[in-house]
């Protein structure tokens, strides 16, 4: 009896998926569907349900994509490798390479190949990014996958809800978003919303529910005018009203600071129409009926998304004076809208495989090939998925995808790694702008360039997207081993010359490395320039292979912190420009600006890090890593300077101190204020091109009625 239940239920789900597509294999279904019965025999899912009832309900939702069998299959198999002892030659054997290669994409890593779990998740997302660039129905079979598994989440524990719920949000979501699957896109953002935020999504629900009749209502007074409309003008289109789903509706909230009684345009208008034209004839017509809001009109026809997304998008003032968006597509526009490049898949494989969604997954999976660090690669996708961002155009009219709060710089990496590595800034709109102005959705950016233009470590923060953070660290990367090599050589031929090395002596290459255990005589100086060998192992050496001996020793601390500082400069100091670069840095302790004496530290890994030789932190340093340094001559950029001033509990005396600092000419920073019953502290942070000005400054600040102290921190 249960057998023939059994074989009733197999033919059930054939059945199904025939009339869903009726372009598939109808043999090779049914073995399929025979296969996994009797592979999955015995399991259940968290429900009680034969764990059938999973592959059956991911191909249904591929069938009905009109996805292709090969799609179809993997969507009935794609956790027998996982969760069964078949193995992948034997699905390639009977249902196909291409169905095994999916299946196999859609497998995860194991924890037996991976020791954490993070790895594991981050290994697994790699190799199904690796597989979408292949092949790019894998990820309709993952997101068929998980948009079922949300459908069934009520059976799992509530912390692994609140999980997963997360990590669709953050990954599945934007997926589909860059795909253009909006009709899986707002089911997958309410299924994890309700998990994430049950408060919030329950009191929409319920706000929604109460008002459901007058929702409709005005749905009506809507289309209701529209119809006629069209109707007088004997004009043939499809009209249809709805509310914006429970998650879209709680991220306006968010954005607005204001409850959903607050929100008007929750309300949207989808006008179908047959032809390209008239889109624009019916929103002649619309804008005849209600005043449109400018700001908010989007012609996505003219500029499709990168998604390939196209439709007019218009807000206007509806009845009773509520904002009323209204979307008009052609029926194919709509397809697209719904079902993404799945509506089209093989059309875009064929001819379009240079499409923005498709370069977006083998820049993806170059990327992974050039991350060694798994976890670190999860940061990254993460973070280039993200959606709901601004598009920006070239000056060819070319349009560019970018995240909220994306500068310059991210504007000139997304056109060409060349022009973002010698970005000097850009015209917007006609208006010279510096590389870390934040772009806005709809601007015309022309990017200004020199090819002396170097990026510098502060790029690093300035930028949003992952390409630019990659091409910038690739760059650092390069430049730090070029950077290193030239410190290290400079650093390596001053010690022979403090010793006094004839050139007889000079040790060989083939000594060096044996010695130090380098590979070769570059490896040796990127060592030295990275801060990773200490002098002292320098010395010992060259004495080994020497019968010089050093003339002074500049990285004694009774010499940096003697008042006789006689023969300093004897020492063949380091030279140190205005600018910090990649192996240079300003300590951040106590903040030297040219004109005060200062001194090098060697920090593995780091390069040399430059303290005035008052710095207390100093004496916590070892000689072995001090090293003699001097400005260069001819400074002319401005160095943060911080002052503390400890005062009298005075009324009127941080005005005076904002005053004296006006009138040095100085560009104040900014400043804070702590007082207490008798005293108070003031802090300031300021530009100064050299340690005169601040002298003066100081000396000042000093004069003034009730200032106690003045120390630079």
């Amino acid at each position: 009896m249960e057998s023939k239940s059994l074989k009733s239920n197999q033919e059930h789900i054939i059945d199904v998926l025939m009339k869903k597509n009726p372009d598939l294999d109808e043999a090779l279904l049914r073995s399929a569907v025979i296969f996994i019965a009797e592979a999955h025999k015995g399991q259940f899912r968290k429900s009680g349900m034969p764990y059938t009832e999973h592959p059956y309900e991911v191909a249904k939702i591929l069938a009905d994509l009109k996805l292709d069998i090969s799609s179809v299959l993997a969507g009935i198999l794609h956790d027998v490798v996982e969760d069964t002892p078949h193995t992948l030659d034997e699905i390639s054997n009977r249902f196909g390479k291409e169905t095994a290669f999916m299946v196999d994409a859609v497998t995860k890593i194991s924890a037996v190949q991976k020791g954490s779990k993070s790895e594991q998740k981050a290994e697994t997302y790699r190799k199904l990014i690796a597989a979408m660039a292949k092949d790019p129905r894998v990820i309709m079979i993952k997101i068929a996958d998980r948009l079922h598994n949300m459908r069934t989440l009520r059976y799992m524990k509530p912390d692994k809800r609140k999980a997963i719920s997360q990590e669709t949000i953050d990954i599945y979501v934007p997926l589909t978003h860059r795909f253009g699957l909006y009709r899986f896109k707002s089911e997958l953002e309410d299924l994890a919303f309700q998990y994430i935020n049950p408060g919030e999504y329950r009191k929409i629900v319920a706000s929604l529910l109460d008002s459901k009749e007058e929702r409709e209502n005005y749905i009506k007074s809507v289309v209701g005018p529209l119809q006629i409309k069209m109707a007088l003008e004997d004009f043939d289109c499809s009209i249809q009203g709805r509310t914006k789903n429970i998650y879209s509706i709680y991220n306006k909230m968010l954005n607005r600071g204001c409850q959903i009684d607050d929100i008007f345009d929750i309300f949207a208008i989808r006008i179908i129409v047959e032809t390209i034209p008239e889109c624009y004839l019916a929103l002649g017509y619309v804008h005849n009926l209600w005043t449109p809001l400018q700001s908010r009109f989007k012609d996505y026809i003219a500029t499709p998304k990168p998604n390939l997304y196209q439709s007019v998008h218009t807000t206007v003032i509806g009845p009773d004076n509520k904002m009323v968006e209204v979307q008009i597509r052609t029926k194919d526009m709509d397809l697209t809208a719904e079902k993404g490049f799945a509506a089209h898949w093989a059309y875009k494989l064929e001819t379009q495989r240079s499409g923005e969604e498709l370069s977006w997954l083998e820049r993806m999976a170059k990327l992974q090939n050039e991350i060694s660090d798994s976890v670190e690669f999860m940061e990254f996708l993460r973070v280039d998925l993200k959606h709901g961002g601004i598009t920006v155009s070239t000056p060819k009219g070319d349009s560019i995808e970018l995240p909220e709060g994306a500068s310059v710089l991210d504007f000139a990496f997304a056109v060409h790694t060349e022009l973002g590595l010698h970005c000097i800034g850009a015209k917007i709109n006609d208006q010279v702008v510096n590389v870390d102005k934040i772009l806005k959705n709809g601007d015309t950016v022309h990017i200004l360039k020199n090819p002396d233009q170097q990026p510098s470590p502060e790029w690093l923060d300035l930028v949003k997207t992952v390409k630019a953070k990659q091409e910038l660290r690739r760059w650092m990367r390069s430049s730090i081993l070029q950077q290193a090599k030239s410190l290290g050589r400079e650093i390596w031929e001053r010690e022979l010359r403090l010793y006094k090395v004839p050139v007889s002596e000079i040790p060989s290459e083939h000594h060096i490395s044996k010695y130090f255990g380098v590979t070769s005589i570059h490896d040796f100086f990127v060592r030295i320039g990275q801060g990773e060998m200490p002098l002292s192992d320098l010395d010992r050496f060259i004495e080994s292979q020497s019968s010089a001996t050093k003339i002074k020793n500049p990285y004694s601390f009774k010499l940096f912190f003697s008042k006789d500082k006689k023969g300093f400069n004897d020492q063949m100091p380091i030279q140190i420009g205005e600018e910090a670069n990649l192996l240079i840095h300003f300590a951040s302790c106590c903040f030297p600006i040219p004109g005060e004496e200062i001194v090098g530290v060697l920090v593995p890994k780091r390069g040399i890090e430059v303290h005035n030789t008052n710095c207390r932190n100093l004496e916590k340093v070892s000689s072995k890593r001090l090293l003699a340094v001097e400005w260069n001559t001819g400074s002319s950029k401005a160095f943060s300077t911080h002052l503390v001033i400890e005062t009298d509990n005075k009324k009127g005396i941080t005005i005076e101190i904002l005053n004296t600092l006006e009138k040095s000419n100085i560009f104040l920073e900014r400043m804070s204020v702590v007082s207490v019953k008798y005293s108070g502290r003031v802090r300031v942070v300021f530009k100064a091109f050299r340690n005169e000005q601040v002298r003066t400054i100081m000396s000042n600040i000093q004069k003034i009625t009730g200032v106690r102290e003045v120390l630079k921190s």
